[in-house]
């Protein structure tokens, strides 16, 4: 047997060195496949330590698969190379014939209706939990919109003050459902600057881009497409795709956008799939070009529409425009949807879809069915703004502000996070991801960050089916200079404590074996 040495003055559970231990003992072929371990009673004596301490030792190892206890025979060390290969094989099969781990419930009515409530039930669960985390005490980093503080005093009354210089008249008659044309003209004329050319009949006013995805998940619903989203991403819009009767497959996208060998598996039906390209929600990162072509070369090979939501896009601190789908894939099969709620205010409520003309008027039927317009007042507003130059005028001030916030946040992450503690670093947007070492919940740590003062998103909330519990989303919006360096100071000493803690499997919940 080997020897095995602790150090009980150590900050290291004797249960971590004893499992380390043994572990290493295993890489080094100093334990073999085969080999037995002494009896838990007689590994405890040899050590110096409880038996209850060996058996949370040999527990970690067990789920490691780097032994196995035999009730009567004894613990020994298995075969862990071929073991892994074999769950690799088997992973292999399980991606290709189950990429979600459920994609049988398309053809299983009733399977598909209880993971529909699964998802549902825990959806719900999260939500309450940070109604607990919007505490107006608390220094936020969740919040995902405009800072009101940074809108000059008379700021809203000027705008309406401006709109209301036209004829009062057009805003309390009822007016085209596709929305004023003085304001899908100005839309595409900023596009055309951007290098996107639209005509204004490409354009169709919506209450905020949310309804812009409604319409679209109605549509969907109504052609039977096979909806795909990119995951993480903002549950708003899965959910409204559910909502609406679709179910949703999610793939997975990393710092680069999505992943090509998840979606490779998704091929031969009518697919729509939603992408944030730039500044996406919850990562903060740019699509990579690599990643967009392949996009696009799938999207043409499947005859796929994709949704893109570009509602960041004017929040840009650094570097160029990323390439427009539309450009690249073609009106027919792009839908853009994008808004002011981001850039301006959401009170506002005025977005927009770019997508063909035909495809515009069906849309405009259906928003028809919905509210008939956008109000017209808030279209009026709109229109000002953009004639004005006030708009451009109010991004160079916000973006200025951000950007200071952001490298702060930045800066202060990298001086006082944890080893094993990484994150993003977006050239713009409000936010970034922060991903927690492995066997570590980012909703157990909301629980003691909330009671110390602070909030953050985790990331299950930006999954359908409540993953990435190890990560979590920071934002620079709401909270100023002090704020973020105060909060980060505070989020920082709480990562390190909870660090203390062994990683585990967090259920569920997320909760683990949160005290």
């Amino acid at each position: 047997m080997i020897q095995i040495e602790i150090n009980k003055k150590a900050d290291k559970p004797l249960y971590v060195q004893i499992r380390d231990r043994l572990e290493q003992a295993i890489v080094d072929k100093e334990l073999n496949p085969g080999d037995k371990l002494p009896s838990v009673a007689a590994f405890a004596k040899q050590v110096g330590v409880t038996q209850a301490t060996i058996r949370r030792a040999l527990e970690d190892l067990s789920k490691q698969g780097l032994t196995k206890c035999y009730v009567g025979r004894g613990t020994f060390i298995e075969d862990f190379d071929n073991k892994k290969s074999r769950e690799k094989d088997f992973s292999d099969y399980q991606s290709r014939e189950n990429l979600n781990g459920f994609r049988s419930a398309q053809a299983r009515p009733e399977l598909k209706f209880a993971a529909q409530q699964l998802r549902r039930g825990i959806s719900e669960g999260l939500a309450e939990l940070m109604n607990l985390a919007m505490q107006p005490d608390l220094i936020s980093f969740g919040k995902g919109i405009p800072d009101p503080k940074l809108h000059e005093p008379g700021f809203l009354e000027a705008l309406v003050k401006d709109a209301l210089t036209e004829d009062q008249e057009k805003y309390i008659a009822c007016i085209d459902c596709q929305g004023f044309i003085e304001l899908r003209e100005e839309i595409a004329s900023r596009y055309e600057n951007k290098g996107v050319h639209i005509t204004p009949d490409q354009v169709l006013i919506t209450n905020g881009s949310q309804q812009a995805a409604s319409l679209v998940a109605l549509d969907a619903a109504e052609k039977k497409q096979h909806v795909i989203c990119e995951a993480p991403c903002f549950q708003g819009i899965t959910q409204t795709f559910v909502t609406h009767g679709n179910w949703v497959d999610t793939i997975q996208r990393d710092e680069f956008g999505p992943v090509p060998e998840y979606l490779d598996y998704f091929t031969g039906e009518s697919f729509l799939l939603y992408a944030c390209p730039e500044f996406h929600n919850p990562t903060g990162t740019d699509m990579a070009s690599e990643r967009h072509e392949y996009l696009v070369r799938w999207a043409k090979k499947n005859k796929a529409v994709i949704l893109s939501d570009e509602i960041f896009q004017d929040l840009r601190f650094e570097g160029s425009s990323l390439k427009s789908f539309y450009n690249t894939l073609g009106e027919e099969q792009t839908i853009i949807i994008s808004s002011l709620s981001k850039s301006l205010m959401p009170g506002l409520r005025v977005g927009w879809m770019i997508s063909s003309a035909g495809r515009i008027r069906t849309f405009t039927k259906l928003k028809r069915l919905m509210d008939h317009a956008c109000p017209p007042l808030m279209q009026g507003i709109a229109v000002k703004l953009f004639q004005s130059g006030k708009y451009d005028e109010h991004l160079k001030r916000i973006q200025k502000i951000y950007l200071n916030r952001r490298n702060v946040m930045l800066e202060c992450l990298k001086q006082q996070m944890p080893q094993g503690v990484t994150w993003t670093s977006p050239k713009g947007g409000f936010s970034l991801w922060v991903t927690l070492p492995e066997g570590y919940s980012s909703i157990a740590l909301l629980l003691s960050a909330i009671d110390k003062g602070i909030n953050f998103l985790p990331g299950p909330l930006f999954d359908i089916d409540q993953r990435f519990v190890k990560s979590f989303r920071l934002s620079w919006a709401w909270s100023d200079q002090d704020e973020i360096i105060e909060g980060i100071e505070i989020l920082a000493d709480t990562i390190k404590e909870f660090l203390r803690q062994p990683p585990g499997d967090s259920g569920l919940s997320g909760l683990g074996n949160f005290q």
